[in-house]
């Protein structure tokens, strides 16, 4: 399928977020989409009502698996016999960016959003870009276990990444934006996302604004790359059993 890219119109902030070793994120900003001041130059101050693109947005959010990524699947270009055991969930990015996996038919994630000062910034709007659309990949999926669920998060939001015009939508019974936060009061933010028939590569945008201050602020993985979401329906689906020591065919099959 032509690649295309699609933004909804909600609005939108973001950061880019670095990856160290061992898979721990940290926040970090993103290229900003003009160009910016040289490293080590001061950031210009921002006029009155002007609209912030991110170099100096006054939040920090840091994206981690969902704390039920466990029940994750993945989809690998490799064997049963080359994959290595399921990992633990705060080991999962490191453990995918190994085998070069991409995580299969949906994607749990959890924003935490803090500001940076001791400004309230007002979360009001999360968005998201479509930066690709393809076929399925025809990998091999990998369930990490099986059998799991989950509570909700107070902030949660689902994604179909299918749509026409992809959102996200307020999951049932949570509460969406807008938020406030502070340096002291971060929040964290769900989002699920699923895709039954493509491969999806995909930003969020998170809208802010504080005082006189709006701004726009895309979110993504490693060093601002966006994530990325295969189907996995027709795929040959594989588990690792509690207490076994191989993967094996899942009797789940899509």
């Amino acid at each position: 399928m032509t690649a295309t890219t699609v933004l909804t119109a909600l609005g939108a902030v973001a950061i880019g977020l670095k990856t160290h070793p061992g898979g721990d994120p940290t926040s970090a900003p993103a290229p900003a989409a003009d160009a910016g001041p040289s490293a080590g130059s001061p950031a210009p101050l921002s006029p009155p009502g002007a609209v912030d693109r991110g170099a100096s947005a006054p939040i920090t959010v840091t994206v981690r698996p969902h704390r039920d990524a466990e029940c994750d699947q993945y989809v690998i270009d490799r064997p049963p016999s080359e994959v290595p055991r399921p990992p633990a969930v705060v080991d999962a990015p490191a453990w995918a960016a190994k085998v070069g996996a991409v995580p299969g038919h949906y994607q749990s994630i959890e924003l935490t959003v803090q500001g940076t000062g001791s400004d309230t910034v007002v979360l009001t709007a999360l968005n998201v870009r479509i930066a690709r659309i393809a076929a399925p990949l025809a990998w091999n999926a990998y369930s990490m276990f099986e059998g799991c669920g989950g509570g909700m998060a107070v902030h949660s939001f689902d994604l179909d990444l299918d749509a026409a015009r992809p959102r996200p939508v307020v999951t049932d019974g949570s509460t969406g934006l807008p938020l406030k936060v502070s340096e002291r009061d971060p929040e964290v933010i769900e989002v699920t996302a699923q895709t039954t028939s493509h491969d999806v590569s995909w930003y969020l945008e998170l809208e802010w604004s504080s005082g006189n201050r709006t701004g726009t602020l895309p979110i993504g993985v490693r060093d601002g790359a966006p994530f990325r979401t295969s189907a996995v329906k027709g795929r040959p689906l594989y588990r690792y059993p509690i207490g076994g020591r191989a993967w094996e065919p899942s009797p789940f099959q899509q």
